[in-house]
C-alpha cells in the first residue's frame, strides 16, 4: 500500500474524525472486549497505519453497539444529562470532603458528537 500524502489524506482525516467521536471512557473498548478471548494487544513491530486505522474503527464500532445502538436521541440527551449531573455531584463531594476546587485540575478536550 502507498501511504503517500495524497493518497492517504482523505482516509486519514475521516479516520480522525471517527476516533475524535468516541468518549474517552470508551477509547480503550477494543482490549477490554477481546482480552477475555486471548487478544493480548498489538506489537510495535506490527503496526501499519492500515491496522490501526482497523483497529479505531473496530474500537468505535463497539462504542456505537454498546452506548449507541437502540437508543433515541432523547434517550441519549437524558443518559447524558444524568452522567453530567453525577460527576458534578461528585466533583462537589469531593471539593466539600478536600476543599480542592476540582475545576482548577486539567481535563481533556471532548467534542461530543451526539
Amino acid at each position: 500500500r502507498i501511504y503517500s500524502k495524497e493518497v492517504d489524506k482523505p482516509s486519514l482525516k475521516s479516520n480522525q474524525q471517527l476516533v475524535k467521536s468516541v468518549p474517552v471512557d470508551n477509547k480503550q473498548s477494543l482490549k477490554t472486549h477481546l482480552r477475555p478471548l486471548g487478544f493480548t494487544g498489538y506489537k510495535y513491530a506490527e503496526l501499519t497505519p492500515n491496522k490501526t486505522r482497523r483497529a479505531q474503527c473496530a474500537n468505535w464500532l463497539l462504542y456505537y453497539r454498546e452506548e449507541l445502538f437502540g437508543f433515541s436521541i432523547v434517550e441519549l440527551k437524558e443518559r447524558r444529562r444524568l452522567k453530567k449531573e453525577a460527576e458534578e455531584a461528585e466533583a462537589q463531594r469531593i471539593a466539600e470532603e478536600t476543599g480542592n476546587n476540582p475545576e482548577d485540575e486539567w481535563k481533556p478536550p471532548v467534542t461530543e458528537v451526539y
